[in-house]
């Protein structure tokens, strides 16, 4: 776990709006994906990627490309060099990119397809977020999947009336509520 308080590297006004990074847990993630039937298509973007475990879980999922935004640089860094060794240990052939930036910054790309959070920030970035989410899919309709574990600020995703509820699991003591966009 890295504490918010530990990133010296973050200059963003979000810092003291963040959650700590913590890990996610492997066996329950791909569990979530495959049980809540999230296709591996499109691009995986992880908000609040961290050390990038979840974007190497991803690309063992199937997905081709993921995408890791993190406001912390040095925890990108790391995060890349996780990429890089889980490619050269396996051969695996996917596509990635980390992004040192504010996930309010993000501007979602029209072939992102799945957003994983692991409670990364509070609801006020949340809905933020969920803003440049549903600009994005006025642009570029898709489905949308988002995977959002340990989702304290599920409300703020379901008051959007953007994302139906595709379900709650509950694996190996991790949480995970599914949404899709709605019109998908």
């Amino acid at each position: 776990m890295v504490e918010n308080a530990d990133l010296r590297d973050v200059t963003s006004a979000n810092l003291a709006r963040g959650i700590r990074y913590q890990p996610t847990r492997a066996r329950p993630f791909r569990r979530v994906l495959r049980v809540a039937g999230v296709p591996a298509r499109g691009t995986f973007v992880d908000l609040g990627c961290g050390k990038g475990r979840a974007c190497v879980l991803a690309a063992m999922h199937g997905f081709r490309r993921v995408v890791g935004i993190d406001y912390s640089s040095s925890l990108c860094a790391i995060a890349q060099a996780n990429l890089d060794a889980f490619r050269a240990r396996t051969g695996a052939q996917f596509e990635s990119s980390l992004h040192a930036i504010d996930v309010v910054n993000y501007a979602f790309a029209a072939d992102d397809s799945v957003v994983y959070l692991f409670n990364p920030f509070d609801d006020q970035v949340m809905g933020a977020v969920l803003e440049r989410l549903r600009e994005s899919l006025a642009q570029h309709p898709r489905p949308v999947w988002i995977v959002y574990h340990n989702p304290v600020w599920r409300g703020v995703i379901e008051e959007s009336g953007a994302f139906a509820h595709a379900g709650d699991w509950s694996y190996g003591g991790c949480d995970f509520a599914v949404y899709r966009n709605r019109g998908a």
